[in-house]
């Protein structure tokens, strides 16, 4: 997967693992899955809808070739909310989904993301503006 989550000891679970070719595999996915849905969409006179959830940090969605699958895709839910947590070095507390960063944020978060940073950054890898749905905290 492209999410690198930990494994959980309690759990037995392993760690998520990325490979290189996760990258491309997972292009090829939703290419095959767009192609397949349209094709029952032909037979049926509907549109079926196929959306991804998406990492805000860039660490993550730089492993995503968001390019490339944007086209395949009705609508990206960019996940821009539980930004700290249990792994983060300053603690597990924080601003949960900071719509800017704040230089009075008395501790940063190293990995430097926001709900803009990570607009931003996806509007930069040539999303359209309009398939991106930010997902927020209530």
């Amino acid at each position: 997967g492209c999410g690198g989550v930990p494994g959980d000891p309690s759990r037995n679970l392993p760690p998520n693992v990325y490979r290189p070719e996760d990258t491309r595999n997972f292009t090829a996915l939703l290419a095959e899955f767009r192609r397949q849905l349209d094709e029952l969409g032909s037979r049926t006179g509907k549109h079926y809808l196929l959306t991804i959830a998406a990492p805000p940090d860039e660490a993550r969605y730089s492993k995503i070739e968001l390019d490339k699958i944007h086209p395949y895709l009705d609508f990206i839910n960019l996940m821009a909310y539980d930004m700290p947590g249990a792994w983060a070095e300053n603690g597990p507390t924080n601003f949960q989904a900071p719509l800017y960063l704040s230089p009075d944020d008395p501790s940063p978060a190293a990995e430097k993301v926001s709900v803009d940073t990570a607009v931003s950054g996806y509007l930069k890898l040539g999303v359209p503006p309009e398939k991106i749905v930010v997902g927020i905290p209530f």
